[in-house]
């Protein structure tokens, strides 16, 4: 299995942990994640304005990694 992929399913596996530590604990959290409809909101951007700090974690868990693994090896290759 490439590099590219272990960074990629660990990404998910985090972001799976942490928004289910999210709605275990925050009340309000799974309150919005349960009366969100499924296309209702495609990008997610009221989520973001209702909950910025939590969504900006999530996104950075996300796609941080493979965004790193990419900027770290077109730094390399010149």
């Amino acid at each position: 299995m490439s590099a590219k992929a272990l960074i990629l399913i660990a990404s998910i596996v985090a972001y799976i942990a942490i928004n289910n530590h999210f709605l275990r604990t925050d009340d309000e959290f799974r309150e919005q994640t349960e009366n969100r409809a499924l296309f209702g909101d495609p990008l997610g951007i009221q989520r973001f304005k209702q909950q910025p700090k939590k969504m900006i974690i999530l996104t950075a868990v996300l796609l941080g990694p493979i965004l790193s693994y990419y900027l770290f090896f077109s730094q390399t290759a010149g």
